[in-house]
């Protein structure tokens, strides 16, 4: 069987929004084994870049210049790309022995047309995510990202952004919140996006709007405990602030108060839960930016999550880290650090806070060959649904690791091997929590221009 969905859906995710409009290869999967296990695992949580910076998908990667990258077409630069993996799966369902392996082919094609204007900005980015499982059709998948955003330049101290993008990406098995699927469910998103920035000297603002809307399609039986799709489309929208100082031109301060809401289509689910929920938040935290290719933001704060119809609340204080560091010239270190509350797929369940900890990393060996490769731990504490009899907090773990080489032909083309391994495990294997572990091995092909 084939994942695909027989109709469109609308999305609004102030974080999806932040980082689709931040990041700037952004690629439409979730189900793709890559070389950044810390990116993707922060991706599963908050859609976020899969791809190592020394194989970006676009040319929107650090030092790509025409000539070597980009075709120009007038006032723009067009980045095409086209990278694909072929490979072995030991445990494409994510279970306990015994296990089903497949081969796989991975395909994802990118273009981005990015404005080469002295003001102003126009980027289009159109990325695509491709899965093919001969001994395990029901997990082939097709995703996709359609995405516009662009600057307005209202004065050299005074700017506006805006973001909208069309997204589809599946929910693999063996990541969070999915034991209750035997195949992938779709999920489609638009986030829209709006920002302004203001300097004053050394102090500025930047105030946001934002909003996704998802919609989920089932591509399984949903098992007892689990949520059907119906009971999980919605709308979450966010409003939020950045209030900052520079000290010099390489650190900046700032603090940055939030509301969040989240709304579903249908106000009592399938299980006859009302979910809707306010919340709000207060981060402080720092943007460090050394040279063209050192920049690091990390912040710690408070987020609270309060339930409309009972009244109960889940806090949490939550923390990231991004960015890049290339202190020692060969090597490049990407931090992914996050920790959030997430809405549940589980019934019994009613969000969980996830945390992610991990880092990837390029390392130039010598003249054509790269090291690419990290490691990430994802922690989902699952809180029990109010009213729900016989259910104790759960945690969930899973981690990821990987290590592979890349072979530049040229600036154009490189091919190398990839070696992932994953294992999940939980607190309480009795609640249906994920008991497996799993090995990728696969040849990687990436071509751009």
């Amino acid at each position: 069987m084939t994942i695909s969905a027989s109709r469109s859906q609308l999305v609004w995710s102030p974080v999806l929004g932040w980082v689709l409009l931040t990041c700037a290869t952004a690629v439409a999967q979730a189900q793709d084994s890559t070389p950044a296990p810390a990116a993707q695992t922060l991706q599963e949580q908050t859609p976020q870049v899969d791809l190592p910076v020394g194989v970006p998908a676009s040319g929107s990667g650090e030092g790509t210049t025409r000539g070597e990258v980009g075709i120009g077409i007038g006032a723009f630069t067009l980045y095409p790309s086209l990278d694909v993996q072929v490979g072995y799966d030991s445990n494409v369902f994510a279970t306990p022995a015994p296990t089903s392996g497949s081969m796989y082919t991975h395909i994802r094609p990118a273009l981005e047309l990015r404005s080469d204007w002295i003001r102003h900005e126009v980027r289009v980015l159109a990325n695509g995510g491709f899965g093919f499982y001969p001994s395990a059709s029901s997990q082939n998948y097709q995703n996709y990202l359609f995405q516009f955003d662009g600057k307005l330049d209202i004065r050299y101290d005074f700017y506006a952004t805006g973001m909208i993008a069309a997204r589809r990406a599946t929910e693999a098995l063996g990541t969070p919140n999915t034991e209750f699927a035997t195949a992938p469910t779709v999920v489609d998103t638009i986030p829209v996006e709006f920002n302004l920035y203001q300097r004053f000297n050394r102090f500025f603002y930047r105030a946001t709007a934002a909003g996704t809307r998802y919609w989920y399609y089932d591509n399984s039986i949903i098992t007892a405990g689990g949520l059907p799709a119906a009971s999980r489309d919605r709308t979450e929208y966010e409003q939020r602030i950045r209030l900052g100082y520079e000290v010099n031109e390489d650190l900046a301060l700032w603090v940055a108060p939030s509301f969040q809401q989240r709304i579903y289509d249908t106000y009592i689910n399938a299980a006859g839960q009302a979910r809707d929920s306010i919340g709000w938040g207060l981060n402080f935290g720092a943007t460090w930016t050394v040279g063209r290719k050192t920049k690091l933001e990390g912040f710690i704060g408070y987020q609270q999550l309060s339930y409309i119809a009972d009244g109960s609340s889940t806090p949490a204080t939550v923390f990231g880290l991004s960015g890049s560091w290339n202190g020692y010239e060969p090597l490049t270190i990407r931090p992914s650090i996050s920790r959030t509350i997430n809405e549940s797929a589980y019934s019994a369940y009613q969000n969980y806070v996830s945390t992610t900890v991990g880092v990837d990393f390029t390392y130039e060996i010598h003249d054509a060959w790269t090291a690419v490769g990290g490691t990430s731990i994802n922690t989902a504490d699952f809180n029990p649904a109010a009213g729900v009899a016989n259910t104790n907090p759960r945690t969930d773990y899973y981690w990821k690791a990987s290590l592979g080489l890349q072979y530049s032909f040229r600036p154009q083309l490189s091919i190398g091997p990839l070696y992932e391994h994953t294992t999940g495990w939980t607190s309480d294997p009795s609640a249906g929590g994920p008991q497996y572990s799993r090995d990728q091995f696969s040849i990687r092909f990436v071509a751009k221009r």
